[in-house]
């Protein structure tokens, strides 16, 4: 004979089992909703902070230009954390890793952008492009990993070039040549390379110019922090002998019309340089001009508005010269304004999407 259920208990076992399908319904979808968010934390870096490694010289180390980027992200709500392999007066080229242990115990590390700067005058020396800047990019994209390489557009000198010749600070860092050794006509045989470079508009747009075409190599963003200077000191015009001979340089036109200008963003008193008197110039940046490059770095990396961020730490990095000025918050207003306009209209040349909205 076979085995049959009551009709009452077959119909109290079909709602305890309906909950129980149901029940596990719900556990594996909470499974699945716990992957996805758990894939998305990992694609958009939620829980983790974003690594930066800055490799350059005295531009980069003085008032501690890494700390100042991370106390400006931090203040905006980002976490970061950053290190740094500086060496004074030194290029790019003899800090790849192939020369520099310090640099290449960082580069074994995962970043998430790579912040590169050289020497002050060198991207303005074409031959010095050819042989120390360009293939100097190319080792560092080589070993990047998963990072993005973000080039550090310095600045021009205060009144531009105030020698015949550019200087080669530490010679260690020159292996194939001296920039004087590199200028074409040599700088002591001719006024060429002076005249091209002998005011703060023409080195700026020399420099820029270098920078942008070291991008052409490979690099991922620029961070354009030499157009910045030019916006806050109120450059209108780069003198036309001047570009025409820096153009004459190069294949492509510029890919942006400079100088930008940047309502809100000029202010001429603020005092971007180092002073060590009050009429004489170092080349180096003052604490508001590292605090203008923390901005344009801040805002280049993340594509976020730096308006709002924490003043610089004044106490920070090595300094030297006179004390700086106190900024006032209409100075830190006026910077946030110049970094957040230059980069947005730097947008496509800095190697930001053509969608780029920030």
């Amino acid at each position: 004979f076979g085995s049959s259920s009551s009709p009452s208990a077959a119909a109290s076992e079909r709602p305890i089992a309906a909950r129980a399908a149901r029940s596990a319904q719900r556990e594996a979808m909470r499974g699945l909703l716990a992957l996805a968010l758990s894939a998305a934390g990992l694609a958009t870096g939620v829980g983790k902070p974003t690594r930066v490694l800055f490799v350059g010289n005295s531009y980069t180390y003085v008032h501690d230009l890494p700390h100042q980027f991370q106390n400006v992200a931090e203040s905006l709500g980002s976490d970061v954390e950053v290190a740094n392999s500086t060496i004074g007066g030194c290029t790019l080229y003899a800090q790849q890793a192939e020369f520099d242990n310090a640099t290449a115990a960082l580069l074994g590390q995962v970043w998430d952008y790579i912040v590169v700067q050289d020497y002050s005058l060198l991207p303005a020396v074409r031959k010095a492009r050819e042989v120390y800047l360009e293939p100097a990019v190319r080792g560092f994209i080589s070993r990047k990993g998963q990072a993005k390489v973000v080039l550090y557009l310095t600045w021009g000198y205060h009144s531009g070039l105030d020698s015949s010749c550019p200087s080669s600070d530490n010679a260690e860092c020159f292996p194939l040549g001296t920039l004087e050794n590199l200028t074409d006509p040599n700088c002591n045989a001719s006024n060429a390379f002076h005249d091209s470079i002998g005011t703060f508009e023409c080195m700026g747009y020399a420099v820029a110019r270098g920078y942008f075409a070291a991008n052409g190599v490979g690099a991922d963003l620029v961070a354009p922090c030499g157009l910045a200077w030019q916006v806050v000191r109120g450059t209108k015009a780069i003198p036309e002998a001047c570009m025409a001979t820096i153009d004459a340089q190069y294949d492509q036109p510029c890919p942006l019309s400079l100088p930008l200008q940047v309502p809100g963003g000029m202010d001429e008193a603020i005092e971007l340089y180092i002073k060590w008197s009050d009429t004489v110039h170092d080349k180096h940046q003052s604490l508001a001009g590292c605090y203008l490059n923390a901005l344009v770095l801040y805002t280049t990396i993340f594509g976020r508005s730096p308006m709002g961020a924490a003043p610089p730490n004044a106490s920070w990095g090595p300094r030297w010269g006179m004390p700086d000025a106190p900024l006032t918050d209409a100075n830190l207003l006026t910077l946030q304004m110049a970094a957040l306009g230059t980069v947005r209209q730097c947008g496509v040349a800095c190697g930001q999407a053509a969608d780029f909205v920030v």
